[in-house]
């Protein structure tokens, strides 16, 4: 059984979040950024990335890079690289440059999975992975593309409450389709620390799904597995608790569901994706945030 989530139920949840003060009110994790200025920090601990594909290996969390810069239009941040056209309006537009992350499961070295506070919940360690017959280990495909996204961007500041959403398309020509994310984050800070919760709603086309997900006659012993596109919700949690100027503790949680136009075929019969070992992707990271600058 596979989970299955809505459009409209995304939205009433980000509806109940929107109960807070602004931004200036809430937590420095809040993301509000001094122009001019790098902002570099480093959390050393541990956790991981589990990867839903047969023989792919999870992704250790022992470093995490938190590096952004923002002029008055260029922008830096965690490996996305934009140009804002009008800094000053309350609803931001800029255009927008990143390396897509699909690969990264696929490619245990792709330079895709070296920032991964873009969000990161079920604290499981790393577990074997049993193959049987039918399932296809991910050695045995061909390789998947590293793609260049471009779009854009547009960022909201409400009361208490931040709002992003993107237009992703594949620049590089690599798998020809595009993808779209729509995602809020609320923060408080209390004597417990500074918490931050983000959802987030993505939906990527057929052609993304097909590049990376579908499995080609050559591939499955003559039998090609097509996907159609997908929306994939997803929840994070973060916690920061501040030692002194410089260090703090540090937790982040995330929980992705792949639905099941990736992960099951519909003609003429639905059957398990056999690329596919799991209908979701967990996150988790647990250590000390050192702050450079």
């Amino acid at each position: 059984m596979f989970f299955r989530i809505t459009a409209t139920s995304f939205l009433l949840f980000m509806l109940v979040l929107q109960q807070a003060t602004a931004c200036e009110q809430t937590a420095p994790s809040a993301r509000c950024v001094t122009t001019g200025e790098w902002q570099l920090n480093v959390a050393i601990g541990a956790g991981y990335r589990s990867n839903p594909l047969h023989g792919g290996r999870n992704w250790p969390l022992w470093l995490l890079p938190d590096a952004s810069y923002y002029g008055e239009r260029w922008f830096f941040d965690n490996g996305t690289v934009g140009y804002t056209l009008d800094p000053t309006s309350d609803l931001q537009v800029s255009l927008v440059s990143r390396l897509n992350e699909e690969a990264g499961y696929f490619r245990h070295g792709s330079p895709a999975n070296i920032f991964q506070r873009q969000g990161i919940a079920n604290i499981d360690g790393p577990q074997e992975k049993f193959l049987f017959a039918s399932e296809l280990q991910i050695n045995k495909l061909d390789k998947r593309p590293l793609a260049l996204d471009g779009g854009l961007q547009l960022n909201w500041q409400g009361v208490g409450l931040q709002w992003q959403a993107n237009w992703w398309h594949d620049m590089s020509n690599q798998y020809h389709g595009q993808h779209i994310r729509l995602g809020a984050a609320y923060s408080l800070e209390n004597r417990s620390g500074a918490w931050q919760l983000s959802a987030a709603l993505a939906w990527k086309d057929k052609d993304l799904m097909n590049t990376y997900y579908g499995i080609s006659a050559t591939e499955n012993d003559g039998q090609a597995w097509l996907v159609s596109a997908s929306w994939q919700p997803e929840l994070a949690l973060q916690w920061q608790y501040p030692l002194n100027a410089s260090w703090s503790v540090l937790s982040l949680l995330r929980y992705r569901w792949v639905d099941d136009q990736a992960t099951t075929n519909t003609a003429p019969f639905k059957s398990q994706n056999p690329m596919m070992q799991e209908d979701r992707i967990r996150s988790w990271f647990v250590g000390l945030n050192y702050r450079f600058f």
